[in-house]
């Protein structure tokens, strides 16, 4: 009973349980006073009962008369059979008390999905155990040795029984966690399961060790969930450093696909030298972003092309190729995992630096002043200043995407037409922002839920098209930049545009007007041909602003649009690459 009740003390311990309330504790030390009491009474009953009987045997040895009377008798039988079979009673109350108390036990141990076992100096284990390791530890323990259960290698098992026989000295100056330290703290488990060990003492008295409590515990969910965490977190680190070290990271792969290509070009052992010396050198780069995959496939292919074990210059070369395309595959992955933070053409690029937009205008109006030629200035403003058009928009595109998330639609990716001109953003910064508006009309009224298309013979994804050229005027030079803003939607219907006119301008000009006038109403000042408004749009506002972007700086903006079909926002503005 000593040992049990020690094991259920390591066994509260161990699993960390919060001290119940305090009418609770006192329940649970009322119900332990109640068995006391119930032994105390049996003693007391059963000494009574004992006194009782020998002073009806010693009465004639000290010369009183024995009992013969038959209602004596029946008194003390009756007073002896009721008391023992009472004190049978207390003591059958006090077992199932006690059979109730330990099923109880063993209830709420399996039910804690832990292994519980105990075993004492010699490594042989107990019979108390919980079912749990039976799954855990993928067997019974009872009788078994602790070493076969732990499945410690044969070449440790001797390290095992050393640390065993210090850990149950009564005198050794270590404590008992400096010790259970040097034993296992994980079980190999067959299915990859993270079973972690943890050891708990029972002490006879002060600093003499019985026995050892093992709890089995399976954390692989939590091991799988900090796992994740840190992967998330080295990601996070990787896209800080590619940041700050934008042009050191273009380096890096530039490196790596410089070993692609020499990798690529057969050569002996004897002369690989300099190729073996990149591959090493990658191997510190590639760690440094924190490309983790990349970087153990640098180093496997750098262990294998060192092992003794290639004896000549065709092995070394079969593990190279294959070496090559292992980390051809790892740059690619990591490519495109990146490509929408560093930009699809970062190679063609190189190197950048950072310049205030300011200080590029500042200096173009310097060079005016300082009379240099046109034609170079014109150059410094195309390649310099200006940036391509689609990559001022990239931001409309991730847009769309999100909106399309949120709303529960397919979108296929923007497609980019035209010939991509330059433009000073500085000039366009204010119409480009407004287009958040176009992208919010598209997905709320234009593109359709995926079983609205599919039952219009449409692919269930839509697709918006953006297209963008530099056009002349006839007759003139001016140039304007022409924005094209498509998609194949279900289009505008004239019909519910004429409908909401009536509501609020019943004798307006609309009457007069065709069905291609008639839907440029969507560009008016709180005009929507939805009923209420949604979180994306309806309140008549977007498309005005719009609009008002587009005149302030000169130019037209138009809509056309073929029910279910699509609708199409044709844009004009000046365009120009002057200061």
């Amino acid at each position: 009973m000593s040992e049990m009740s020690d094991l259920s003390t390591i066994i509260v311990e161990a699993t960390a349980q919060p001290k119940p309330p305090v009418g609770r504790r006192r329940s649970v030390l009322n119900a332990a006073a109640r068995q006391v009491d119930v032994l105390h009474t049996s003693l007391m009953g059963m000494t009574a009962i004992v006194i009782v009987l020998m002073l009806a045997v010693a009465l004639p040895v000290f010369g009183y008369a024995p009992v013969t009377g038959k209602g004596s008798f029946y008194i003390i039988a009756a007073t002896t059979f009721g008391g023992i079979a009472y004190l049978y009673y207390l003591n059958y109350t006090v077992y199932k008390l006690v059979s109730d108390h330990d099923r109880l036990n063993e209830v709420l141990v399996n039910s804690l999905g832990q292994g519980f076992l105990s075993f004492g100096p010699d490594g042989v284990c107990d019979d108390v155990y919980s079912q749990a390791c039976l799954d855990l530890l993928e067997e019974a323990p009872s009788g078994k040795n602790i070493m076969d259960v732990l499945r410690v290698p044969e070449e440790g098992r001797q390290d095992f029984r050393d640390w065993l026989d210090v850990l149950f000295m009564p005198d050794h100056a270590l404590g008992f966690q400096d010790v259970v330290n040097f034993l296992p703290q994980f079980f190999p488990h067959p299915e990859k399961r993270r079973v972690t060990l943890v050891y708990r003492p029972i002490y006879s008295r002060p600093r003499v060790l019985e026995r050892v409590v093992l709890i089995a515990t399976d954390e692989t969910e939590e091991h799988e969930a900090q796992q994740l965490a840190k992967q998330r977190q080295d990601f996070a680190d990787m896209i800080c450093r590619i940041f700050r070290e934008r042009n050191q990271f273009l380096a890096t792969i530039t490196h790596v696909r410089t070993f692609l290509e020499q990798a690529a070009i057969p050569v002996s052992r004897e002369e690989s030298t300099s190729i073996m010396r990149l591959l090493h050198t990658l191997k510190a780069a590639v760690k440094h972003f924190h490309l983790k995959d990349l970087a153990e496939t640098v180093h496997t292919l750098e262990s294998e092309l060192r092992s003794e074990a290639i004896t000549s210059d065709e092995q070394f070369m079969q593990v190279m190729e294959a070496g090559r395309r292992c980390i051809g595959k790892e740059l690619s992955d990591v490519l495109e995992n990146i490509k929408d933070l560093i930009g699809q053409d970062y190679e063609r690029r190189g190197n950048t630096h950072e310049i205030e937009e300011s200080a590029l205008y500042s200096f173009a109006l310097v060079m005016g002043v300082a009379g240099v030629k046109s034609d170079v200035i014109d150059h410094y403003m195309r390649f310099i200043v200006a940036r391509p058009i689609e990559d001022c928009i990239r931001q409309f595109e991730r847009e769309l995407v999100d909106l399309a998330e949120i709303t529960g639609k397919q979108l296929k990716p923007v497609r980019f037409c035209g010939s991509n001109p330059p433009i000073l953003t500085r000039n366009f910064q204010a119409l480009l922002f407004s287009l958040t508006h176009i992208s919010r009309n598209i997905i709320d009224h234009g593109i359709e839920p995926a079983v609205t298309r599919l039952a219009r013979n449409k692919d269930p994804a839509g697709l918006v098209t953006v297209t963008t050229d530099v056009v002349t005027s006839e007759g003139s030079d001016k140039k304007w930049l022409a924005l094209s803003i498509a998609d194949d939607g279900c289009g505008i219907d004239p019909a519910r545009v004429r409908a909401k006119l009536s509501a609020v301008s019943p004798n307006g000009a609309w009457r007069e007007q065709d069905d291609h006038a008639v839907i440029q109403n969507v560009f008016s000042f709180g005009f929507s041909t939805r009923d209420c408004a949604t979180e994306l749009s309806g309140r008549g506002v977007g498309m005005e602003v719009v609009e008002r972007e587009v005149k302030a700086l000169g130019g037209t903006i138009e809509v056309f649009s073929e029910l279910y079909r699509g609708t199409r926002f044709e844009i004009r503005v000046p365009y120009s690459l002057e200061v």
